[in-house]
């Protein structure tokens, strides 16, 4: 995702997930409007750049290589609870986990790639993941690419962070054998 933006279009106030359905379906937000709801607010993002979408072609080619065990779901939308959800660039659950019980204890691996909305995908929102039991959690700085790697969820945050470094690999822990790198 890419940082969220000040919209003074956006209604002020704290929201349900139910009441964000039903001002789309009233067509007061947009169907296709980005935006991800954290703690009831409303955050509008910005669009990905050549430098987010680069890095997802990257990804894209590693998916191929991934054992048929797992499911993939790019851009979708990710229900924490009554008053957030988040729109990972991917979410990586159980092949035979219905995609309607996607929940995030059963996400074994989440992908965030960014470039302006480092701070915000590495701080609020990676924090959101861990409370929620997101297994693992990797967020990408498309400009430095940098792998910041988030392991072993909890309520206090995640026990284990390290940053690959360009060039560097890393496996994730439900797939050890299918390593990444950007160089």
């Amino acid at each position: 995702m890419n940082a969220p933006v000040l919209a003074s279009q956006w209604p002020k106030a704290r929201y349900s997930v139910a009441q964000i359905w039903g001002l789309i379906e009233r067509g007061i937000i947009n169907h296709d409007a980005k935006f991800e709801l954290l703690d009831g607010e409303i955050r509008p993002v910005s669009p990905k750049g050549p430098l987010h979408e680069g890095i997802r072609v990257l990804i894209n080619r590693w998916l191929k290589t991934w054992p048929t065990r797992f499911d993939v779901l790019a851009e979708t939308t990710l229900y924490l609870d009554e008053s957030s959800f988040l729109e990972p660039d991917y979410v990586f659950f159980p092949a035979d986990s219905a995609i309607a019980d996607l929940s995030p204890r059963n996400v074994a691996l989440a992908i965030e790639v960014g470039h302006s909305s480092w701070e915000y995908d590495t701080t609020e929102k990676a924090q959101r993941y861990a409370e929620h039991g997101v297994q693992e959690y990797w967020a990408i700085d498309a400009e430095t690419k940098l792998i910041r790697v988030h392991r072993g969820p909890g309520a206090g945050g995640w026990s284990d962070v390290k940053d690959v470094r360009p060039g560097e690999t890393v496996a994730p822990l439900c797939a050890p054998d299918i390593s990444f790198s950007l160089r």
